[in-house]
């Protein structure tokens, strides 16, 4: 099932909540009273009585988790779109991140906890913004789109991805060994680097760390919008609309862009590889003095 959809929660007094989802896990923070507890009671609601009075419109199936049988439902249940309360406990263990992240469903989280076991974008954090009857969603955290040179730069990528940012920016860019650790080199004058699509669970540490930060979708992503792959219709929807390309069993945006940068330099002499990083993504063409399927004398490196 494709990870965008639109949904419209009302009920006979006309309460509405407006709600798009782009990815496989929603999450909605925020106070109390602030509308998060009737969302989920209205879905709830929805699916127990249909003298409830509530009316659902989306293109697939949203319904309430509970503690209940959950287990049951994501081995089972498919092309759905679950939305979870506070008071649901699993959503914080191993357990659970194991079998949403296998279920081809997606996920609309009411939390206040971080949820490290489950990769999701620091981009799908909202909170809900109200005007009377009516409710969306809107993100807490701002874009962390652009790259600045810093006096220091620490990126969660190790190997190719460090080698990148290294052949750009010389040893000023060292390597915090994965996301968890990121916010632990912050300080002034540094920036910190990191895949963006999974690192939802830590993105207020490193705002409190008052450093920059450069947050794109991952780095093979950013590797995909390298001009070499300007011509390639894949890339350019997937550019475009993300949220319709990926689909709710591929997990992640990082695991999507890896597989699809991978089998397409399959067998061409700018073969990606996460462990060494390829000559070609860093020099200009041809590196090689050879011609491939992605030759161009415009390569971008950003």
């Amino acid at each position: 099932m494709e990870t965008q959809h639109d949904i419209l929660v009302q009920n006979k007094r006309d309460i509405q909540f407006k709600i798009t989802i782009n990815r496989k896990f929603t999450l909605i923070r925020g106070d109390s009273a602030t509308g998060k507890s009737t969302l989920f009671q209205m879905v709830s609601d929805a699916g127990t009585s249909a003298q409830a009075g509530i009316n659902i419109a989306c293109d697939v199936p949203v319904v309430a988790l509970h503690e209940t049988g959950y287990k049951y439902e994501l081995s089972n249940e498919n092309g759905k779109i679950y939305i979870i309360d506070e008071d649901f406990s699993p959503v914080k263990t191993k357990e659970f991140a194991v079998l949403a992240l296998k279920s081809d469903n997606c996920f609309i989280i009411i939390t206040r906890e971080s949820l490290p076991s489950i990769p999701y974008s620091y981009k799908e954090i909202y909170k809900i913004k109200t005007s009377g009857k009516y409710h969306s969603l809107e993100r807490i955290y701002m874009d962390y789109d652009t790259i600045t040179e810093m006096d220091k730069m620490v990126t969660e990528d190790e190997d190719s991805g460090l080698a990148y940012y290294q052949a750009l920016y010389g040893d000023k860019v060292t390597t915090s060994h994965g996301n968890s650790n990121l916010s632990k080199y912050g300080a002034q004058n540094t920036l910190l680097i990191g895949d963006g699509c999974a690192i939802g669970a830590y993105i207020q540490d490193l705002v409190l760390t008052g450093s920059a930060l450069y947050l794109p979708e991952s780095f093979e992503w950013k590797l995909l919008k390298n001009g070499m792959f300007a011509k390639c219709e894949k890339v350019k929807e997937l550019v475009a609309n993300p949220g319709k390309m990926i689909e709710a069993t591929q997990i992640s945006m990082e695991r999507y862009c890896t597989n699809l940068l991978i089998n397409m330099t399959a067998n061409t002499s700018a073969q990606y590889s996460k462990s060494k990083l390829n000559d070609c993504y860093i020099k200009p063409c041809c590196c090689k003095g050879t011609m491939c399927d992605f030759y161009t004398r415009n390569k971008t490196i950003e």
